[in-house]
C-alpha cells in the first residue's frame, strides 16, 4: 500500500501527522512476513523539494514532487488555514496530478478546505461532498454542480472521500485501516489513539444508497437506544417509541443504518463498555450492568467476541498506556 500526503502552502500539518501515525502504526502490526511481501510506504508530495510555508511554522521535508512518476493507492489532502483559493492559484499543477492519480486507481481523501482541490478537478461534479462548516456558503456558490451535504461530517462518492474536520478525517482513517488491515488491528489503533478518534470502526460516512440517510424517526430511535443502554429493551420497544409498526421499523432501520436494531444495540453497548473500562474504575460486573447485561460472564463473552480481548485485559492495556511513561 502506497500513501501520498499532499503538502502545499497554508496546509495544516495535523492533517498529515495524525493520519500518518495511525496508518504506519497499523501497517507495523501486520505479521512480519506480510510486511515483507506487501510493504507499506508513505511519501509527502509537494510542488518542490523545498518545504512550503505552513501556518505552524514547521518545515516538513517533502519526499517527492508532482513531476515524479509516483503512483499511490491512497492520496490525502490536508485542510488549509485561511482562504484556500490562494494555494489553488499558486499551484494548479496539483489539480492535474490528482486527476492522474485518480485515473490510475487511487482513493482520494480531502479534509475541510482541502476538499476544494477535489472540487477544482471536476471529479466531484454531480457528486455528494462535504467541507468545513465555515466554508459551506463559499463552496456552494463556487461549485453549484456539487451536492453539498451539510449534515454529514464525512461523505463518499466513487472513491472520493470528503471529511469536514481533523476529527472526521481520523474516523475515516480508522475505517480505511479496518478495510485494509482488519478489525483486530483497527481495534488496537482505536485503543492507542482512543482520545483522538471515534469509537466506531463501522462505516462512518454518508453515501448515496448507503447507511446514513438522516431519517428523523431512525435518528430518534438511535438516540433513544443510546439513552437506554442499561435497560432491557427490544426492537418492539424502540418501534413503539418512534410510533412505527415493528415490521416497518425493522426494514427502515436496516435500510438506513446497515444493520438490524438488535445488532446496532449490541454494538453501541460494546462501545460504551470500552469507554467505561477505559475511563472509570468500575468492576466488570458494574460495567456489564451499565450496558444492559445482568450476567458478567455473558458480557465478557460478547466483549471478547467483538474485540478479541477480555474486558479485564482491555482495561489493563489502556491503563498501562495512560499511566506508563
Amino acid at each position: 500500500m502506497r500513501v501520498g500526503f499532499v503538502l502545499y502552502p497554508r496546509a495544516l500539518i495535523t492533517g498529515i501527522s495524525l493520519a500518518a501515525e495511525m496508518l504506519s502504526s497499523a501497517a507495523s502490526l501486520r505479521p512480519r512476513q506480510l510486511q515483507r511481501k506487501k510493504p507499506f510506504d508513505i511519501k509527502v508530495v509537494a510542488p518542490s523539494l523545498n518545504p512550503p510555508k505552513v501556518p505552524a511554522g514547521l518545515k516538513l521535508q517533502p519526499d517527492t514532487t508532482f513531476d515524479d512518476l509516483n503512483t499511490f493507492d491512497l492520496v490525502i489532502l490536508p485542510p488549509m488555514w485561511g482562504n484556500p483559493l490562494a494555494s489553488i492559484r499558486q499551484h494548479p499543477e496539483i489539480i492535474s496530478w490528482l486527476k492522474r492519480q485518480y485515473q490510475q486507481g487511487a482513493k482520494l481523501v480531502a479534509t475541510g478546505t482541502g476538499v476544494i482541490w477535489l472540487a477544482e478537478t471536476g471529479l466531484l461534479t454531480n457528486q455528494v461532498a462535504t467541507t468545513h462548516w465555515y466554508y459551506y456558503e463559499q463552496f456552494s456558490a463556487r461549485y453549484p454542480a456539487i451536492t453539498l451535504n451539510r449534515q454529514a461530517s464525512i461523505t463518499e462518492a466513487n472513491g472520493l472521500f470528503c471529511t469536514g474536520s481533523i476529527n472526521s478525517q481520523s474516523e475515516m482513517i480508522l475505517y480505511l485501516i479496518t478495510e485494509n488491515f482488519g478489525q483486530k488491528i483497527a481495534g488496537t489503533i482505536e485503543t492507542h489513539f482512543g482520545h483522538e478518534i471515534s469509537k466506531s470502526t463501522q462505516q462512518p460516512f454518508y453515501q448515496i444508497g448507503g447507511q446514513l440517510q438522516f431519517d428523523e424517526s431512525i435518528a430518534l430511535a438511535q438516540d433513544w437506544m443510546k439513552r437506554q443502554l442499561s435497560s432491557s429493551i427490544t426492537a418492539q420497544d424502540v418501534a413503539d417509541h418512534c410510533g412505527l409498526p415493528l415490521r416497518s421499523f425493522n426494514r427502515k432501520f436496516k435500510d438506513q443504518v446497515g444493520e438490524s436494531p438488535h445488532q446496532y444495540l449490541q454494538k453501541i453497548r460494546m462501545e460504551a463498555a470500552q469507554q467505561l473500562l477505559r475511563d472509570f474504575g468500575m468492576s466488570v460486573q458494574d460495567v456489564a450492568e451499565q450496558v444492559g447485561y445482568k450476567d458478567a460472564y455473558h458480557f465478557s463473552t460478547r466483549f471478547h467476541r467483538q474485540f478479541d480481548i477480555t474486558p479485564s485485559q482491555y482495561r489493563r492495556m489502556v491503563k498501562a498506556k495512560i499511566y506508563n511513561p
